[in-house]
C-alpha cells in the first residue's frame, strides 16, 4: 500500500483474494481501450482494443468476473467517467463481531476469508479501512455486536462522486 501499512495476517494463514486494478474502458486514436485502471495509464496493461465501445464494454464485463476485478469505469470523456459497474464480490466489505472467535472480523459479504481480526473494534476498523482501499471494496459496513448497520464508508469512486456529469476526474 502506498501509505506503509498493511493489513493484519490473514486468520488460519489463508491466502487473500487476488488483489486486481479496477478496469476502465476510454476511447482512445485505435479505438476504445480495455486496460487497467492506473493513474499513470502509460503503466496500465492493455486487455484488448475495440472498434466499437459495446464490444469493449462485454470484453470488460468477462475479464471483470473472470479475473476478480474490483470494478469497470466506463469513460465518456477523457475527463469523465459516465458510470461504474461493480463485481458483486466487491460490493460490501464487513466489520462484524465473531462469537465464535470472540473477535471483531473483516470479512467480505458472502465470502468466508477473513481479512483481519481484532480485540477491538476500532482497529477491525482499521484494517476494514485499510482492506477496502488495497482491494476496491463499494462498501466498508461497521456493525455493531446486534448485526445492525453503525457506519457506511464509501469507495472513494463514490464518496467523491466521480460519475457526476459535473465533476471533471483527475487521475
Amino acid at each position: 500500500m502506498s501509505n506503509g501499512r498493511s493489513i493484519a495476517s490473514p486468520v488460519g494463514g489463508a491466502s487473500p483474494p487476488p488483489c486486481k486494478q479496477p478496469i476502465e474502458v476510454i476511447e482512445i486514436e485505435q479505438g476504445y481501450v480495455c486496460r487497467e485502471f492506473r493513474h499513470n495509464p502509460e503503466k496500465a496493461a492493455v486487455f484488448s482494443v475495440h472498434d466499437r465501445r459495446m464490444e469493449a464494454m462485454a470484453a470488460a464485463s468477462d475479464r471483470l468476473e473472470a479475473d476478480r476485478h474490483p470494478c469497470t469505469l466506463r469513460w465518456d470523456s477523457e475527463s469523465s467517467v459516465g458510470d461504474i459497474y461493480w463485481n458483486d464480490l466487491f460490493s460490501t466489505l464487513r466489520v462484524t463481531y465473531s462469537p465464535l472467535l470472540k473477535k471483531w472480523v473483516v470479512v467480505p459479504e458472502g465470502e468466508r476469508y477473513i481479512f483481519g481480526s481484532a480485540s477491538a473494534v476500532q482497529q477491525a476498523y482499521e484494517y476494514g479501512k485499510q482492506a477496502q482501499e488495497q482491494f476496491n471494496f463499494k462498501h466498508l459496513e461497521v456493525h455493531a455486536k446486534d448485526g445492525t448497520v453503525e457506519k457506511t464508508v464509501d469507495h472513494p469512486f463514490i464518496s467523491k462522486s466521480i460519475t457526476d456529469p459535473n465533476v471533471k476526474f483527475n487521475r
